[in-house]
């Protein structure tokens, strides 16, 4: 079984936010440190989404990050724009984040995880393109 494009780039996300028992993520299993989304049972004390279950949060992480690829969110992003581009909405500077180091770090992972190169210039159609769309989702 091979993973998407868009688990890829959630898993690398998950990883880069630091999942590890005890961690933030880990607590409010919320791997995508999202400040909300869908089936988000409330927030903790500095704003960030805590889910039900890992399941639930993970689900929530593919579908915003989706939602990003295809152009459906307030963010601005969409088909053309590029991962340095998603990464640096994800993870701001202004949340004291390097946004260039953490793109780095996701296409290294994310080119591991798909056997393929994958460059911060990768455009996020190429993430979620028309022949991944039935494999793209998770729950």
């Amino acid at each position: 079984m091979s993973v998407s494009r868009i688990e890829a780039l959630a898993d690398a996300i998950m990883h880069e936010e630091g999942w590890f028992p005890g961690s933030r993520s880990n607590r409010n299993r919320n791997p995508g440190n999202m400040r909300s989304g869908i089936g988000a049972v409330g927030t903790d004390a500095d704003g960030y989404a805590i889910f039900r279950g890992l399941a639930d949060g993970y689900t929530a992480l593919c579908d915003d990050l989706l939602a990003k690829c295809t152009g459906h969110t307030t963010t601005g992003l969409g088909p053309g724009s590029t991962l340095a581009e998603l990464i640096a909405a994800w993870a701001p500077v202004s949340d004291g984040n390097n946004p260039s180091a953490y793109a780095s770090a996701v296409v290294v992972w994310m080119g591991g995880a798909l056997g393929e190169r994958v460059t911060p210039d990768f455009k996020l159609r190429d993430i979620y393109s028309a022949a991944a769309a039935s494999e793209a989702l998770v729950g």
